[in-house]
């Protein structure tokens, strides 16, 4: 069942997992001792631009398909150079020790948490590193946001100056550097190396969040070549003002070319872990609304508020706009907390954006579709490029049609209800929570 996505997976990370190997010779074959037979020299390892994407249903090579891009930056990160990491939640003992490696042949690493947790990892690395945040390496916990007052630091961001062959590497996404990240969430990580422009914004807002002050401004919108950042906090937010209601406003349902859209018509697609509130209604309004127009789109979410929920739930001429949740509730917990589900916070268009027919973009971060996913430090990065939609398109599909069900209604992935000795019954598939030890609430 999971053999399509594993298949696309492996093809995208092959070169990460090491140097290429040495070419056999082509007429003797590999390991003949012919002393004429050329060595031909690997490159150096180096990590390959794209869309990662990992499944917690699969085995432990597809859980932890995120986490090991990461690992292997660090692991080959250059002496001298910097490793810089911003992140919500870290528990990975692995990641520690691989930062900790690093520092101790040179490199120069700095990280940067969140301060809802204490972890064994958090304590490794500030015991190796220090806290001092002038020096070249420290670990250091901001208090409540970093360059924000009322949130929370739920950035995810991964600077590397040079690792293998590969300079100013930029990686950024959903994903935390925790197990639950890998074993109980989808999520994904945008891999861009060699992107001198990206790597020194994202550089730039690593050295305001590093102050652990209120920035000024708090709100910024960048530009750069096929890209596009907005950082948050963004104060006194609304309809009018929100920015991902300012992405949205740009598309146009009908006149897709180029290979893009479907059938002419633009195609959105979305995948966000919490959506709810004022903010997810009015943001559910206007995606309704687009699909009235005739674009073709198909959203799906983790956690969903009421009133976001009866938005979608009100027909347009063309039905009800398609929509699907992923949480599920699979062990034996006693609140019937979910425990499987997706992190991400994505957004896809192919078709007609802006001045463009035939445009293809990536919105992806921190930033879930709610007052919180607004208020503190969060991120949204657009990327440009058919293939990119793609990466990301293929791992909406393999959610959508296995691994997530439809609201309202009785199709689609449907896992059977854990049989639970101690309850004398299996536990029903109704009144999920969404809590617990299993459940960020991010």
């Amino acid at each position: 069942m999971l053999a399509c996505a594993l298949l696309l997976v492996g093809a995208l990370t092959g070169s990460l997992l090491g140097g290429a190997p040495a070419s056999a010779d082509p007429k003797h074959g590999q390991g003949q001792g012919h002393a004429q037979a050329q060595q031909v020299e690997a490159a150096p390892w180096a990590p390959t631009n794209g869309g990662f994407f990992n499944n917690p249903w699969g085995d432990r090579r597809a859980k932890f398909q995120i986490e090991r891009q990461i690992m292997a930056a660090i692991e080959h990160a250059r002496r001298g150079s910097h490793i810089r990491i911003a992140v919500y939640s870290f528990d990975r003992v692995n990641v520690a020790k691989a930062l900790i490696a690093a520092y101790r042949r040179g490199v120069h690493v700095q990280v940067l948490h969140n301060d809802h947790q204490y972890t064994p990892a958090m304590r490794m690395l500030k015991k190796a590193l220090g806290t001092h945040r002038g020096k070249k390496s420290w670990d250091y916990t901001c208090k409540t946001g970093c360059r924000s007052v009322q949130g929370v630091l739920h950035d995810k961001i991964y600077l590397f100056e040079h690792t293998g062959g590969a300079r100013d590497v930029v990686m950024t996404g959903s994903a935390n550097l925790t197990l639950n990240a890998a074993a109980h969430q989808f999520n994904d990580l945008l891999v861009k190396k060699g992107s001198p422009s990206l790597h020194q914004t994202f550089l730039r807002l690593f050295r305001e969040l590093k102050k652990d002050k209120k920035a000024r401004p708090l709100f910024e919108h960048k530009t750069l070549d096929n890209y596009q950042l907005w950082v948050m906090p963004h104060p006194h937010n609304s309809a009018a003002n929100d920015p991902v209601m300012n992405i949205l406003d740009d598309v146009r349902c009908w006149g897709a070319r180029g290979g893009t859209g479907t059938d002419g018509r633009t195609k959105i697609r979305v995948s966000m872990h919490s959506w709810a509130g004022e903010r997810g209604t009015f943001l559910a309004r206007r995606l309704r609304h687009l699909y009235a127009r005739g674009c073709d789109v198909k959203v799906m979410w983790a956690l969903g508020g009421a009133e976001m929920k009866r938005m979608f739930d009100r027909p347009t001429r063309h039905g009800l706009v398609p929509r699907r949740a992923d949480g599920y509730n699979t062990d034996c917990d006693v609140l019937h907390q979910v425990d499987m589900y997706s992190h991400q916070k994505y957004l896809t268009i192919s078709g007609w954006y802006g001045e463009d027919r035939s445009s293809s973009y990536v919105f992806t971060g921190s930033s879930n579709w709610t007052s919180s996913g607004i208020s503190g430090d969060e991120l949204v990065l657009r990327a440009e490029g058919p293939g990119l939609v793609k990466d990301w398109n293929t791992n909406f599909n393999f959610i959508w049609h296995k691994r997530a069900r439809v609201v309202g209604g009785d199709g689609g992935f449907r896992p059977e209800a854990p049989y639970c000795p101690f309850y004398y019954r299996p536990v029903a598939g109704t009144g999920l929570t969404f809590s617990g030890r299993h459940w960020e609430g991010d």
